[in-house]
């Protein structure tokens, strides 16, 4: 019986503290861009138990302007063309989309540094 009560306990702060955590992204989603939201989406889905991929490319699409619209489906057209006709060339393209993000990320922290001094 003792134990039972203390799973319990246990149980009830860590849901506490999961709903803690959701409002807490709920705020930073709410103040950031579309990829801070979608992330924040994200994070809330694997915190709930649900599919964060699904939670992010739902959140990009809700937030994000008709151009990132454009892009999302470009992307998933794009890559299923490249499916088709050939695996190799999807894996080029997707190793040119790891490109494309380490190059954007360098350039963020670039102009992040450059704006800090």
């Amino acid at each position: 019986m003792a134990l039972n009560a203390l799973v319990g306990n246990v149980a009830t702060r860590l849901e506490r503290t999961a709903a803690g955590w959701a409002d807490r992204l709920e705020s930073v989603a709410g103040s950031g861009g579309v990829a801070q939201r979608a992330g924040a989406e994200g994070v809330k889905a694997q915190l709930r138990g649900k599919n964060p991929a699904r939670a992010v490319l739902k959140g990009v699409w809700q937030e994000g302007s008709p151009a990132v619209r454009a892009a999302v489906v470009t992307a998933a057209v794009g890559g299923v063309v490249l499916l088709l006709l050939s695996p190799a060339l999807l894996l080029v393209y997707l190793l040119s989309w790891l490109v494309i993000a380490a190059v954007h990320r360098a350039q963020t922290t670039r102009q992040r540094r450059a704006a800090a001094t």
